[in-house]
């Protein structure tokens, strides 16, 4: 928990990730991976794999985006960096790995920004418009973000007005990916999975809150809280699907 509290302070991120929660949020996904680090470790490696092949799709003299990049374990951050001219992560926060590792490698650079572009003003939720007039934009990646958009914004509403609000968030995220150009792709989780203690499933939920996801080119079980993490007798994992392209 203190180090929880330290990293919270020391962490680079916008002032409305302080004021929203999003900053703790971030940090505690963080703590969350490190006690579970075995359990991720398939995830995150599938992740980069399949941001990687979409990326073959990409230009390489123009700009990778990558959306959702503030922890960068499930990002080839030195495999784009190594592809393209250049890189640009875009999240409300980053570790201090990502910002030092952007830093080695010369040619990758970190935008705080708000992908939403609604976090301030939920009553009117419109897709983003950000580097859309940007013609050096060669590649963009959303990675594992789509379903973290309403975590926090809608946690103190009540269920119909989160229901509204994230669905709204997730539709606007993907208007936005389908508006660039440049080839676009998607890894983002699907459904979540409540399993008990025989590893049956007993309950499904949508993390999406209704946002239509596109049919995925490969799909993966990710398992984020195995039995003790949340509960003693009950797991969640996640089912993950991967969309190579979804400006087709």
């Amino acid at each position: 928990m203190l180090r929880e509290a330290f990293d919270w302070i020391r962490t680079p991120s916008l002032p409305l990730a302080r004021r929203s929660g999003h900053l703790g949020e971030f940090v505690a996904i963080a703590a969350r991976r490190q006690r579970n680090a075995a359990a991720w470790a398939g995830h995150e490696a599938r992740s980069r794999a399949a941001v990687m092949r979409a990326a073959q799709a990409g230009d390489p003299d123009g700009t990778a985006l990558i959306l959702g990049a503030g922890h960068v374990n499930d990002v080839p951050l030195e495999a784009l960096s190594g592809r393209f001219r250049s890189v640009v992560l875009v999240d409300l926060a980053f570790s201090r790995r990502t910002r030092r590792l952007a830093d080695s490698l010369g040619n990758v650079v970190c935008r705080l920004h708000d992908v939403t572009e609604s976090l301030d003003a939920l009553a009117e939720i419109r897709p983003p418009a950000a580097w859309l007039d940007d013609p050096s934009i060669g590649f963009v990646a959303s990675v594992n973000l789509i379903s973290q958009l309403a975590t926090v914004a809608t946690r103190h509403r009540d269920d119909a007005e989160a229901e509204r609000i994230g669905c709204d968030l997730g539709e606007a995220h993907l208007a936005w990916l389908a508006a660039f150009s440049c080839p676009t792709c998607l890894v983002a989780d699907r459904e979540i999975e409540i399993l008990d203690e025989s590893g049956a499933v007993i309950a499904t939920l949508d993390p999406n809150k209704g946002a239509r996801l596109p049919e995925g080119d490969e799909e993966w079980l990710w398992d984020i809280a195995p039995r003790g993490e949340i509960d003693r007798r009950y797991s969640v994992r996640h089912r993950v699907v991967a969309v190579d392209r979804i400006n087709r």
